[in-house]
């Protein structure tokens, strides 16, 4: 594992892509992903340096995760077909347009813990880093998650 970064410029090099590629998984857009990369990044300049070095990336997520439910608050998010079609293929009838309506109309924490865990495929660990809480809450964030999924999908 490399060492924390000393800058804020090292921060950005070292995780712009992959927030911008989370952001757009949140928002289902490029132009409201732009608006939340840029956002996060703001906060993270701010707020720099981070309260737990060696700990940046789930400081970033966690930011970016917090900035989407702010702002979603008012209007509701999309996650992208072409993201859902790499987590959950076709099948038994229901289409990726299905699930991605099942996902919008999920409570923004929610939404956010299924983003990371089922479509980014990312541990417990980091999900829970993301969202400010347990491991086991994490858990249940996407268990419940999964269960609003999939009644909507029947």
């Amino acid at each position: 594992m490399s060492a924390a970064p000393r800058t804020f410029g090292e921060l950005l090099e070292r995780h712009e892509r992959e927030i911008f590629a989370y952001a757009l998984r949140l928002t289902g857009s490029r132009h409201d992903a732009d608006d939340l990369y840029q956002e996060t990044f703001l906060a993270a300049f701010r707020a720099w340096p981070p309260p737990r070095r060696g700990n940046e990336r789930a400081w970033l997520y966690r930011i970016a995760t917090n900035k989407a439910i702010d702002g979603a608050r008012s209007r509701r998010r999309a996650v992208s077909v072409e993201d859902l079609r790499l987590a959950a293929p076709e099948r038994d009838g229901v289409t990726l347009l299905d699930l991605s309506r099942a996902i919008e109309v999920l409570p923004e924490g929610q939404r956010a813990a299924f983003v990371l865990r089922a479509v980014e495929g990312r541990p417990y660990r980091e999900v829970a880093a993301a969202l400010g809480c347990s491991e086991e809450a994490a858990r249940t964030r996407v268990a419940d998650a999964m269960k609003k999924v999939r009644a909507q999908v029947r």
